[in-house]
């Protein structure tokens, strides 16, 4: 009988062993995937706020294309030239500052902080309607070939309420459309909403709201956290029977718990990395903004380091116990058999 306890009590710590390692790993996966912090120091680590100019072009565009606004100047640019002028138009502390609340925002989204993910355009407007913006458009119009005299005649009348010729004007007109080209601008940086919105749920709470099934998977990995607590019991169970086989039946699977999750995390940041990338890139379009999602793709390796550092620390204090537990065992005496704990 106590041979088949022994047994019982064998996998458990095989069991406890496993559960532990992945508990640790999936525990700290779903701490660091779900906050901003994490990419954001990604983003810092691989060079991504340079990418904010393509995110903010995307959405401007995808906007413009979906309200049906059609703005002097501005709608004759492509993806590339929006991305080229957001990039002249705000200074790299402007863009990092946009990033950071586009990743507060459509985090606070995921954890049910909020039930939209917006990003504010206010900088964009701000300097589009100064001295910037005019520089911007007269970059447009110089890149044009040159006005014929039909588009010479035609941006004459623009100055008396018409639309200034796409095309690029003798240097001698350039002070002449000045206040046309500010009063242009106006009307443009006013038809700029404060805000687009990056992704919003339809029905919060609600079946169809998309965080609905996220949330049921993270509630899951929080569950596991049970497991390691589960099989330990069993050990005690069905092998404990004095404080020393306490010690001894606890410590070698904390021992081999803590080693394996060190090993693991050193050695598994491509691998995980790999299987985050995936999951952006095959399930992020229903949880992240699409303006979002390939930069999160490219932080994945360097927010898997992130996600197993922590893994490391916890693994050696893992270890640290069960060497404790060991050690404790080693030097507490066999009790008598009248002292015995548990028969």
């Amino acid at each position: 009988m106590r041979t088949l306890g022994q047994l019982f009590a064998a996998v458990c710590a095989v069991l406890f062993v496993v559960s532990t390692v992945l508990v640790l790993l999936l525990f700290n996966i779903e701490r660091k995937a779900f906050s901003s912090d994490t990419y954001k120091q990604a983003f810092e680590d691989q060079h991504l706020y340079e990418r904010m100019p393509a995110i903010l072009a995307n959405t401007l565009i995808t906007y413009m294309a979906e309200s049906g606004i059609s703005m002097p100047f501005l709608q004759f640019l492509t993806v590339e030239d929006w991305q080229n002028n957001i990039a002249t138009l705000l200074p790299p502390e402007e863009l990092k500052a946009m990033s950071n609340n586009a990743l507060d925002a459509t985090f606070d989204y995921l954890n049910g902080r909020s039930n939209s993910a917006v990003i504010s355009l206010v900088p964009i407007k701000t300097q589009l309607a100064g001295e910037p913006g005019v520089q911007l458009v007269l970059q447009i119009l110089r890149r044009q070939p040159a006005c014929t005299p039909e588009q010479l005649t035609q941006m004459a009348l623009g100055l008396f309420g018409g639309q200034i010729a796409l095309c690029n004007p003798p240097e001698q007109a350039i002070g002449l459309m000045m206040p046309f080209i500010q009063s242009q601008l106006q009307t443009i940086t006013a038809l700029f909403p404060n805000e687009v919105t990056l992704i919003s749920s339809a029905a919060p709470g609600t079946p169809q709201d998309p965080r609905v099934r996220l949330n049921a998977v993270r509630s899951g990995i929080k569950l596991t956290l049970f497991l390691p607590v589960l099989f330990l019991f069993g050990i005690a169970v069905f092998a404990v029977r004095s404080l020393r086989d306490l010690f001894a039946w606890w410590g070698w699977p904390f021992l081999f718990a803590g080693g394996i999750s060190v090993i693991v995390a050193l050695l598994g940041a491509p691998l995980i990395g790999g299987i985050l990338r995936f999951v952006i890139q095959t399930q992020g379009s229903f949880f992240i903004p699409p303006a979002l999602a390939a930069a999160l793709g490219e932080t994945a390796s360097a927010v898997a380091r992130q996600m197993l550092i922590p893994v490391i620390v916890q693994g050696l204090i893992v270890t640290a116990v069960g060497v404790g537990m060991l050690a404790v065992a080693i030097l507490v005496p066999r009790k008598p058999a009248d002292q015995i704990i548990y028969e």
